[in-house]
């Protein structure tokens, strides 16, 4: 992919100054991009600003002293601005051509970015943002737009631009930047300083790494409360980028490390640190030190091989460090303090810094103390006659005069770079956890029991490879911990597993691990630990294994007792485990979260061993203590979970399926949560209720082969009759009207528009296609369903509405519960006919496994085949996109073909959505900090304590 250059428009001028215009590179609010050549013929970039910008003489000689500032930034993965014009009437900036796209191009054809190309990019635009900083330029509209993505390494563009155009007056200073991107301060109208960019940096690495803004995508008064009061939504961003980015996100600017120090951290976990004698001043054999780093940056980012590695873990307190040099383990540096428990190196407490927040010592930005070498930024007190830095008298930095160096780059003594290789030896700076947002094992107080009551009993085994029901995978999740977990939004996020990466065909999957877990009797949870749970699990024949590992190579030998082990799962060098499919799925990582994915320790045994399944040893955040059968289940705090310990002692599932004791257990106070069923919502307390969507869509399942769902026409003035909000009421609005197949839980899907007739009833029009399909008045249509209580309400709701809109004639048909293969073989029987309320979800979050089980021309159901595309629907160009999809690695790319299927699907109505199910509970929230419902539904008790 190359940035598109089209031709020049009618009105478009053909030359600017000396520069000859050949094409136009882009439009937006500031002006037009044009593709340029100077008077030699090398290409350029021109900006042309619109009218508007020109200004008065005064904000002219502000706006030229800004692009001369710009101009100084060195060439350190930018593209440097090279000349500009602000005499004429509509002012341009030229700077270097880059030949490659944006990064938000790159993004939305090709989705998330993972591995060496992340980890480039990090590393690329810190370099390019520490070589603004240093000439004393903010961005301030640091976005993915404005990032290059050239053959040798990313280029941020359009730097000092903004700061440019305030100068004018044209735009103000809490106006400046994007909004997903923009840092509190911008927000509010604080002084904006080098902070903002780092922010800016740490919204786009999210972005670039999970597709989707950390603080959100709807309206911007939302997206903006988010910034200012809500912690980032990281997504699956992997370690240990994760961490510097969770870091560059405090909602304090003081509390954000400066971009070199960044950079230096960056470069110390790729491997690359400055080398000795980067810190010698020039012409003594070695690059100054500002410019070390640049180097060293700039170098690494070209480098298609490099990759963050995670630096050794330190050793236990107390223990000898063994002797000699140690690469990633941190030395202390001259004028900084010990590194372990150490913040970044800008907040070391020291004479020329401020004491931050929180007691993290920070350097104070515009009108506080600065350390020795550094001027003051522009656009604080000190920017102005009699002032220092670009546009006030000159700043005293390594830059000389006017250029404000950045004197964090120094140690109080002023000469030792903050990444310097000592001894041999690489200073690894800490990242500093507190950015603002507590974390939940800090909240709430030590101790108490969480008690619950579950609607079903747990099976008598409680271990990964049998956990079927809701309850079950409940404990199994507390027990446990895996690969991954699915998070609030529908996302993969990484547990154990350090980094997944798939082959380009999507068939192959490497996994690293988190090193130095232990299941809670010491044993080792490794990458053995892991093939040895899912070669378990694969033998359960009635288990989960049965649908979710069906396309690992060597399961149907494991599930038929002929071999032991998975072919198909294998530990490679690193401790890493490699996983090969019969079949290319890039939505492999999202089905990990599942029981059967979990590790077991050896003593598990086979997966008949009873007496482990009644009592597994897990690596989860709580142990079992007790489990009386069909009573209770008692759990207690696992002070060895890899993630730290509980806040609360104990957690008490009350089991049963009787939901009269459930609810008279929580009114009399002898439980904290209470799951309702659909009939138990109208009189539970509201104030009391916690509810989410889940991932399963109730549907009528029109069939299609014979009668009078035949026709498109009658499917569609069927669903236009149907009134889904008032359905919704029926449930206290815990379900919510489905606008289509796919749950609105799982991300980038639900939003209106997807099905034209299921966004709101239109009887008058349901009429008139009703009579133009031949759906006359009195036709008999047979409704199936299920005799559960929440069907049954739906059907009668269904038939009330078709009746009173279409006066058709509905004739209910009903399966006892218990009897669901016959409700599923009657609607793939031959003479079937009419429209069935069917529930279903995925097998694991995810679009394919929701629409290609439903509606995939080679699943239509049959008297004997078992399958569930009851509507017997078939479209070639649905399974050819569901076949692309699956095999496009990145996550948009691959929504995109998904949402074209379903909508295919929609457009002829080959499934008919009605509500998107909810979970809904009612809880002792008052009680509680950090109790929340989490996607499957189930508290939090690993994060919550007790006020």
């Amino acid at each position: 992919m190359t940035a598109a250059v089209t031709p020049l428009r009618e009105g478009d001028p053909s030359r600017l100054g000396s520069y000859r215009l050949t094409g136009l590179l882009g439009e937006g609010g500031q002006g037009a991009v044009y593709l340029g050549e100077d008077g030699e013929g090398r290409r350029v970039a021109v900006k042309l600003l619109h009218a508007r910008f020109s200004g008065d003489p005064k904000a002219r000689a502000r706006f030229a002293a800004e692009v001369a500032t710009a101009k100084r930034v060195s060439a350190f993965c930018t593209a440097r601005v090279l000349d500009s014009d602000v005499e004429g009437d509509r002012p341009y900036i030229v700077s270097e051509y880059i030949e490659g796209p944006s990064l938000s191009e790159v993004l939305a054809a090709d989705g998330p970015l993972r591995g060496a190309e992340l980890d480039r990019l990090a590393i690329g635009t810190m370099t390019a943002l520490a070589a603004i900083h240093q000439a004393g330029v903010v961005h301030r509209d640091f976005k993915p737009a404005n990032v290059l993505l050239a053959p040798d390494g990313p280029r941020v563009i359009d730097f000092g631009i903004a700061r440019a155009l305030d100068a004018t007056g044209t735009m103000s200073s809490t106006a400046v930047g994007t909004p997903a991107y923009m840092a509190p301060e911008q927000i509010s109208g604080a002084q904006v300083g080098p902070a903002a960019d780092v922010f800016a940096w740490g919204a786009t690495m999210v972005y670039a790494a999970c597709g989707r803004p950390a603080f959100g995508q709807d309206s911007i008064p939302a997206v903006m409360h988010r910034i200012l009061n809500l912690p980032p939504d990281l997504g699956d961003l992997g370690e240990p980028l994760r961490e510097v980015v969770a870091d560059c996100l405090s909602k304090d600017p003081a509390l954000r490390p400066a971009s070199p120090h960044v950079l230096a951290h960056l470069l110390a976990l790729a491997g690359s640190p400055p080398q000795p004698g980067a810190g010698q001043p020039e012409g003594d054999g070695g690059d100054a030190p500002e410019t070390a780093i640049l180097t060293r940056g700039a170098a690494a980012a070209a480098t298609e091989t490099a990759r963050l590695r995670a630096p050794a873990a330190p050793s236990p307190p107390g223990a000898a460090p063994p002797p000699g040099p140690q690469a990633g383990r941190p030395v202390p540096a001259p004028g900084l303090p010990p590194v372990p428990g150490t913040p970044w190196p800008n907040q070391a407490t020291g004479p020329n810094q401020a004491t931050a927040p929180g007691g993290h010592g920070a350097p104070t930005w515009p009108g506080g103390p600065s350390l020795p070498g550094s001027g003051t930024w522009p656009g604080g007190p000190g920017g102005g006659p009699g002032g220092t830095g670009p546009g006030g008298g000159t700043g005293n930095g390594p830059g000389g005069p006017g250029r404000p160096g950045i004197g964090v780059l120094a140690s109080a003594g002023g000469a030792a770079l903050v990444a310097l290789v000592l001894v041999g030896t690489v200073l690894v700076v800490q990242l500093n956890r507190d950015n603002g947002d507590p974390d939940p094992r800090t909240t709430g107080r030590i101790g108490g029991t969480f008690r619950m009551a579950a609607l079903s009993p747990a099976s008598r085994e409680l271990d990964p490879a049998h956990a079927r029901d809701r309850t079950g995978r409940l404990i199994v999740k507390q027990l446990f911990t895996g690969l991954v977990e699915i998070d609030s939004r529908g996302a993969v996020r990484n547990r154990l597993a350090a980094d997944v990466h798939p082959n380009p065909s999507c068939t192959q999957w490497k996994i690293g691990l988190k090193r130095g877990t232990t299941f809670s009797d010491g044993a080792p949870v490794d990458a053995e630990a892991f093939a040895r749970g899912w070669a378990r699990s694969a033998t359960v024949k009635d288990g989960p294994a049965a649908y979710l590992m069906n396309d690992i190579a060597g399961y149907r030998e494991v599930a038929s007792g002929k071999a032991d082990e998975l072919s198909g799962v294998t530990v490679v060098s690193g401790g890493q485990l490699s996983v090969q499919l019969t079949s290319p799925n890039c939505e492999f990582p999202a089905r990990l979260a599942e029981p059967v994915f979990m590790p077991v320790p050896q003593l598990a045994g086979d997966a008949d061993n009873a007496a482990y399944n009644s009592r597994p040893i897990g690596n989860g955040p709580f142990t079992l203590d007790q489990y009386q059968e069909n009573r209770r289940v008692t759990l207690v705090r696992n002070d060895s979970w890899a993630f730290g310990k509980t806040k609360l002692d104990r957690v008490v599932v009350e089991l049963g399926d009787d939901p009269a004791r459930g609810r008279a257990s929580y009114a009399g106070g002898l439980v904290d949560w209470h799951v309702l069923t659909s009939d138990d919502v109208s009189t539970a307390p509201r104030n009391e209720r916690v509810t989410r969507l889940g991932p399963y869509t109730r549907m009528l399942v029109p069939v299609m082969a014979r009668g009078p769902m035949k026709s498109k026409g009658a499917r569609e003035a069927v669903s236009l009759a149907l009134d889904r909000e008032k359905l919704s009421r029926l449930f206290g609005d815990v379900h919510a009207p489905a606008r289509g197949i796919v749950s609105a839980s799982i991300p980038g899907f639900g939003e209106r528009g997807r099905c034209a007739s299921c966004d709101g009833p239109d009887p008058e029009k349901a009429k008139a296609v009703a009579r133009q399909a031949g759906l006359e008045p009195g036709t008999e249509v047979k409704l199936h369903f299920t005799g559960s209580p929440i069907n049954q309400r739906i059907a009668e709701a269904v038939r009330t509405e078709l009746e009173r809109t279409l006066a058709l004639k509905i004739e209910m048909s009903v399966t006892p519960p218990a009897r669901f293969p016959e409700f599923r073989d009657a609607l793939a029987s031959k003479d079937a006919s009419g429209l069935a309320v069917f529930a279903y979800g995925p097998d694991y979050p995810g679009a394919y496994t929701m629409l290609w089980p439903l509606l995939g021309s080679e699943n239509v159901a049959t008297d004997d085949n078992g399958r569930y595309n009851l509507s017997g629907w078939k479209n070639r160009e649905f399974d050819t996109l569901i076949s692309n999809a699956v095999k496009t690695s990145g996550e948009a790319g691959r929504n995109r073909l998904f949402g074209e299927a379903e909508k295919l699907a929609l457009d002829d109505l080959a499934l008919i959505p009605l509500l998107e199910e909810g979970y809904t509970a009612v809880a002792k929230t008052d009680k509680y900090v950090r109790l929340e419902m989490d996607y499957d539904g189930d508290p939090t008790v690993a994060t919550a304590a007790l006020k």
